[in-house]
């Protein structure tokens, strides 16, 4: 079975409909992106996807260039103000540029995790942050509470646990 990092197809599946990915994706929330943007100014996101780490971002005052490997997702994240080179991150060329702060929003586990540090740790200026994150998702409590009557109704057993 291909690791994650290894599955090209799926990763770039993605921006058979940027615009519908976009629009559902959930945003992060703003803490995070506060925590993040605290003393940081340049900002390279690996598998920037649409720009919606970036937008945040960038509107928490950080210069972000994002690095995608779908082309069609990077030319939305243009549209709406992200710049955006069309790479893999391990196969990206810097060019000389180095960043406060690489993060990746949904995304590092399409990156290969020795060639992907490795890379974060040449791009990152003295004292820069890799900064990783996922959404989680998390059952409101009304669905909890009607899942658990469910479950005791139809499943006795489970009452007693």
């Amino acid at each position: 079975m291909a690791r994650p990092h290894e599955a090209r197809q799926v990763a770039e599946s993605f921006g058979e409909d940027a615009e519908r990915y976009d629009r559902t994706r959930p945003r992060y929330p703003a803490a995070l992106i506060e925590r993040i943007a605290a003393g940081v100014r340049d900002v390279l996101d690996v598998g920037s996807g649409t720009g919606i780490a970036a937008r945040q971002l960038q509107a928490a005052g950080c210069r972000v260039l994002g690095v995608e490997p779908d082309a069609r997702m990077a030319a939305f994240g243009r549209i709406h103000g992200v710049p955006a080179e069309v790479a893999t991150f391990e196969a990206w060329e810097p060019a000389g540029r180095v960043f406060d702060a690489v993060v990746a929003g949904q995304a590092w586990h399409w990156v290969d995790p020795v060639a992907g540090a490795a890379k974060a740790a040449r791009v990152l200026r003295p004292g820069g942050r890799l900064v990783v994150f996922w959404n989680a998702f998390e059952v409101p409590p009304s669905w909890r509470t009607r899942s658990t009557r469910f479950t005791a109704g139809c499943c006795p057993a489970r009452r007693s646990r």
